[in-house]
C-alpha cells in the first residue's frame, strides 16, 4: 500500500470537562496518557524551540547526514515521516527548509494548527491520525528520513518499532530519535535515559545498545546532553540561560498534562493530586542554588544499512547479566 493510502480509525477524543479535568484525551492507544489538546500542541511548540536550541539552532540532529539523504535526486521524490508528529511544528519547519520533499506527520489526533486561520501549512507537508503501534505495516519502503520524538512512552514495543522504521526507509536513510528522561538532580542520584519507557536501554557503557543489534542499521550515533532545569548557575552564556528557563518552563507546563492524566485515572483524590503538583511546580520555582536539577536527553542517529532489510525473528531480550542498575546508576555517597 502506497503511503498516500494510509488511512486509520478516526481517534476517539474524550474532551468533554469533568470535575477534576477539562482536558482533551485519545482512546486509541491506552499507553499514551496525555493529553491530546491545543494546550498540549502549545507545550510541545515550546519544547520543539527548547529542543532546537540544544542542536544549535537547528531542527534535527547530526545536519550532514540528514541534508545528504535529503538532497535532491532525479529518481524519485524525497520523503520524511514524523512518528508523534503532536503540534506539527517539526514537520512544517522541515517542509519549508526542504520544500522539494514530501513531509508526513503521523499522531494519535491532527495538530490543531490545521484548523488555526492565523497559521498556514506548506503544500508539501501533511497530516495523517494513523498509531504507530499497529499502522507502521501500511508505509512502503519510501522514505529518506524517519523521526521520532519523546513518544517513546505510548510505544508498546520499540524494539519492533525500529525494525518497522528500518523497512519502511530507503537505503541510506537516516532514523532520528529524541527521548528524555526525568529531571534528575545530580547531588543525589543519575539516571540514565532508556529511550522507550521500558527500561529497554539505547545503549549500555560497553554493550551493544538496541540500535546496534539491530542488523538493520549502521552509523549508530548516541550524544548526551545534560540541560539545566532552570538558570541556577551564574556562569552559563546568553544561549545557556535561554536554554535552562525554557526547560524549566517546558516541566511547569508537562506538570498540567500529567496531573489532567493522574485525575483522569481517578485512582488518587483531586486534593492530593493538587497537592502534589502545587508541592512539584513549588520545587521548580524556588530550588536552592546549591541543588542543580537537570534533565537528561538523548539524541540518537541510525543510518539504514545498504543490505535487504531483515525482520526481526525474536522480541528483544535482557543481555547476559543484565541488572537495572546498569541502567540506573545508584546513589552516589554522602560525602
Amino acid at each position: 500500500m502506497s503511503q498516500d493510502t494510509v488511512t486509520s480509525t478516526p481517534t476517539n477524543i474524550q474532551s468533554a470537562p469533568t470535575a477534576s479535568n477539562a482536558r482533551g484525551f485519545q482512546e486509541r492507544n491506552e499507553s499514551y496518557k496525555l493529553p491530546i489538546d491545543s494546550e498540549e500542541h502549545s507545550r510541545l511548540d515550546l519544547q520543539h524551540e527548547t529542543l532546537k536550541l540544544m542542536v544549535g539552532g537547528g531542527i534535527y540532529q547530526q545536519p550532514n547526514l540528514v541534508q545528504a539523504a535529503l538532497s535532491p535526486t532525479e529518481t524519485h521524490k524525497r520523503r520524511i515521516l514524523d512518528v508523534g508528529a503532536g503540534s506539527g511544528k517539526w514537520a512544517i519547519e522541515m517542509a519549508k527548509e526542504f520544500p522539494d520533499a514530501e513531509v508526513q506527520g503521523i499522531d494519535l489526533v491532527l495538530p490543531t494548527v490545521l484548523t488555526d486561520p492565523n497559521r498556514s501549512v506548506p503544500s508539501n507537508c501533511s497530516f495523517r491520525i494513523a498509531d504507530a503501534n499497529c499502522d507502521m505495516d501500511k508505509f512502503d519502503p519510501v522514505f529518506d528520513v524517519v523521526q521520532m520524538r519523546c513518544v517513546e512512552g505510548g510505544i508498546k514495543d520499540s524494539d519492533l518499532f525500529f525494525y518497522e522504521a528500518a523497512r519502511i526507509l530507503r537505503t541510506k536513510g537516516v532514523l532520528l530519535l529524541v527521548a528524555a528522561s526525568l529531571p534528575l538532580i545530580l547531588k543525589l542520584s543519575q539516571q540514565l535515559v532508556d529511550g522507550n519507557g521500558r527500561n529497554i536501554p539505547i545503549q549500555k557503557q560497553g554493550d551493544a545498545g538496541i540500535l546496534e543489534r539491530n542488523p538493520n542499521y549502521t552509523d549508530v550515533q548516541i550524544e548526551e546532553v545534560l540541560v539545566p532545569v532552570g538558570p541556577w548557575s551564574k556562569d552559563m552564556s546568553e544561549n545557556e540561560r535561554a536554554l535552562a528557563e525554557l526547560m524549566r518552563e517546558n516541566h511547569l507546563q508537562v506538570l498540567s498534562a500529567y496531573k489532567a492524566a493522574i485525575s483522569r485515572d481517578g485512582t488518587l483524590s483531586e486534593q492530593f493530586v493538587n497537592g502534589l503538583v502545587e508541592g512539584v511546580v513549588k520545587e521548580l520555582r524556588e530550588l536552592p542554588p546549591a541543588v542543580h536539577a537537570y534533565t537528561k536527553w538523548t539524541f540518537a542517529t541510525a543510518v539504514r544499512a545498504e543490505a535487504p532489510w531483515v525482520a526481526r525473528e525474536t522480541p528483544w531480550q535482557e543481555p547476559p547479566g543484565f541488572d537495572i542498575y546498569d541502567y540506573l546508576l545508584r546513589p552516589l555517597p554522602k560525602d
